[in-house]
């Protein structure tokens, strides 16, 4: 076994490896966010946001332009740190065995994408106060003085899968102009998974033609707790659902110079990623949910 003499340009060496492989496997991580949350850069501690509750159309233009008011109830995200961390022996660097650190490097880029996935699905979940003023899957959301409702309670079948699209469809803005909210997503928990994909892949239910087959996509997410809801998601618009909000995206850092405290303490290398973002919901007319509790 080679002895390698740990010199401050050698450790740097190794800093500049690590710093690749970590870069490289955060490209090719799980993410499963991307299928429903808006991405956001951000350069400031809190950012409010605010959403058009009646998204914009073409008009003919007659007289002056009209436009359409930024609404709101001054919905904020406010960014928190994050961070993950690991101490590797120095002998496993003095005698060469990097490979030996390899995955624990590609892990820290693994937890990344999983650590943005669990606060999208998390956010899902806690169905909290989106920019006006309801919970995000609510009853009574209002549009120009009209409720409407992103939120229901059947079971997973074509039938209920038909009833939350249609409701989708029928959302308006203020002037009673259609949305052109497009379901294109169905997600599942994994217990709901074969029926979803019953429902969206056969030729045939009960013996009539499936006019679902192809219509949607089945998204199914080992995230989701709750074994007996599903949503249904419009993700083809440059807005989304949900919000991840990034105001740093994660950094690979190092503490492995051979006179740091760790090394001499510890005998000790340390190495981390950190990060600063946040999630929040975005448009509620883009998603509904189904508690799947009733028949």
């Amino acid at each position: 076994m080679a002895f390698t003499e740990l010199t401050t340009a050698y450790m740097q060496a190794v800093n500049k490896g690590f710093s690749t492989i970590f870069n490289n496997a955060l490209e090719n991580g799980n993410k499963d966010y991307e299928k429903f949350a808006m991405i956001t850069n951000a350069n400031s501690l809190v950012v409010e946001y605010q959403f058009l509750a009646s998204l914009p159309k073409m008009r003919e233009w007659i007289g002056d332009r009209q436009f359409s008011k930024l609404k709101g109830q001054g919905y904020t995200i406010t960014k928190k740190d994050w961070e993950s961390s690991i101490e590797v022996p120095r002998d496993v660097i003095t005698y060469d065995n990097l490979g030996i650190v390899r995955p624990q490097i590609e892990m820290l880029a693994y937890e990344v994408q999983n650590h943005y996935n669990d606060l999208i699905f998390t956010l899902l979940e806690q169905n909290e106060t989106c920019f006006d003023g309801k919970a995000f899957f609510s009853n009574d959301h209002d549009i120009g003085g009209v409720s409407f409702s992103n939120l229901g309670d059947k079971k997973l079948s074509a039938q209920s899968l038909m009833e939350a699209r249609k409701n989708m469809r029928a959302l308006t803005n203020e002037s009673g102009r259609t949305l052109n909210i497009n379901p294109a997503l169905l997600v599942v928990p994994l217990s709901l998974e074969a029926k979803a994909l019953e429902i969206v892949n056969s030729d045939l239910i009960n013996g009539s033609s499936n006019v679902f087959k192809g219509v949607v996509e089945v998204f199914t997410s080992s995230n989701l707790k709750d074994q007996d809801a599903w949503y249904l998601v419009d993700n083809t618009k440059p807005i989304k659902p949900l919000i991840l909000q990034i105001n740093k995206g994660a950094e690979f850092v190092a503490k492995d110079n051979p006179t740091d405290e760790a090394a001499f303490m510890r005998k000790t290398f340390q190495y981390g990623i950190d990060s600063e973002d946040n999630a929040g919901y975005g448009l509620w007319q883009l998603a509904y949910k189904s508690s799947g509790k009733a028949e």
